[in-house]
């Protein structure tokens, strides 16, 4: 499973709920293998934007998921085969949308659904509705899966639907509405490119650009902060560790007359025009941070070295161990050659 910690469906499915039944389908589908197709509408309408989400398995699919979501999602989380979007800053308003998923909707309803039947409890589960004729992605028919989940006192009302090897899923708190005009929009928008590209967007100033990368993969799970995106590692202790793509970053003197100021800072070597970022020259600011003991806020000791090459359109930055930037160093050279930024529509990031 996702770390979609926010997003109920996870949820539901880790911890087991139960459900009052609703309309059983027919016979459970067999599951279509992911493969590239054009989305059935390619526009960005009015209040949407562009994204990407990439199959970051290393053995996955080694394709891309095109879609569109709401301006109003105000945070996004890539994970494994699949990537959400929190809407208006509410983990119960949340998109969802998975490449390859393990198993049929009708089968995860008898896995994660059916086995705990009740009609109360924190974990309590109702109006469960399943179709296996909805119209779905590139021409096919979609399983439909509708259910309540009153999750701890945060009741939510959930859709999923899976089709051309794409689960797609929208979860609203109860009392609203499920968005049926929204989700059919987003569908539409949906289509699957060969190869793995993640979008960050640049919500400042005028130019609206896009920028797109190529994360590497089993490393970890990228998250969509203030207009960066974020490379965590999975497993890390420190934030030292990880990296960063900045579509509008601030100036590199700027960012190496901080860096002198930090205590823990040595070996700080500023180049300039030594690299190049989307084909526009770029410098390269580096250091070593030096602990000799753990922080108060459990950060621990420890050598790390920090990379940043920096054009004027884009930032990416790196950190590791010196031993990972041994062995390792040619993830962080691969990812600033992935980086492609180009003026992009202003409903695009």
């Amino acid at each position: 499973m996702l770390r979609f910690l926010p997003f109920l469906l996870v949820v539901a499915a880790l911890t087991g709920c139960s459900h009052e039944d609703g309309a059983r389908g027919p016979s459970t589908p067999a599951l279509v293998a992911p493969h590239p197709f054009p989305a059935a509408s390619a526009e960005v309408p009015p209040g949407h934007r562009e994204v990407l989400c990439p199959d970051l398995r290393g053995d996955g699919t080694g394709m891309t998921i095109r879609l569109v979501v709401p301006q109003q999602a105000t945070s996004s989380h890539r994970e494994g085969n699949g990537c959400a979007f929190t809407l208006r800053s509410d983990p119960r308003r949340a998109l969802s949308v998975q490449i390859d998923p393990d198993e049929s909707l009708a089968r995860w309803r008898e896995t994660y659904l059916d086995p705990y039947v009740s009609d109360d409890g924190d974990d309590a589960v109702g109006d469960v509705t399943y179709r296996s004729d909805v119209p779905g992605l590139d021409g096919s028919t979609a399983e439909e899966l509708r259910w309540y989940s009153f999750s701890d006192g945060s009741p939510t009302r959930v859709v999923s639907l899976l089709a051309a090897g794409i689960r797609l899923s929208w979860s609203v708190p109860d009392g609203e509405p499920l968005p049926a005009t929204a989700l059919d929009l987003v569908r539409r928008s949906v289509a699957v490119l060969a190869g793995t590209r993640a979008s960050c967007p640049d919500r400042g100033g005028s130019g609206h650009r896009s920028l797109t990368f190529a994360p590497p993969k089993d490393v970890g799970w990228v998250e969509g902060e203030a207009g960066r995106c974020r490379i965590y590692v999975d497993g890390s202790l420190t934030t030292l560790e990880g990296g960063e793509v900045d579509p509008a970053p601030s100036g590199i003197d700027a960012l190496a007359a901080r860096v002198r100021r930090d205590p823990e800072a040595t070996g700080i070597r500023l180049e300039r025009g030594v690299a190049t970022i989307s084909g526009e020259r770029a410098d390269r600011l580096s250091w070593e941070v030096v602990r000799a003991e753990e922080t108060e806020n459990y950060e621990p000791a420890g050598t790390w070295r920090i990379v940043v090459v920096q054009s004027a359109s884009a930032r990416v930055r790196w950190g590791a161990t010196p031993a990972w930037w041994r062995d390792h160093g040619a993830v962080f050279d691969r990812l600033v050659e992935s980086v492609d930024v180009s003026p992009g529509r202003p409903s695009r990031s």
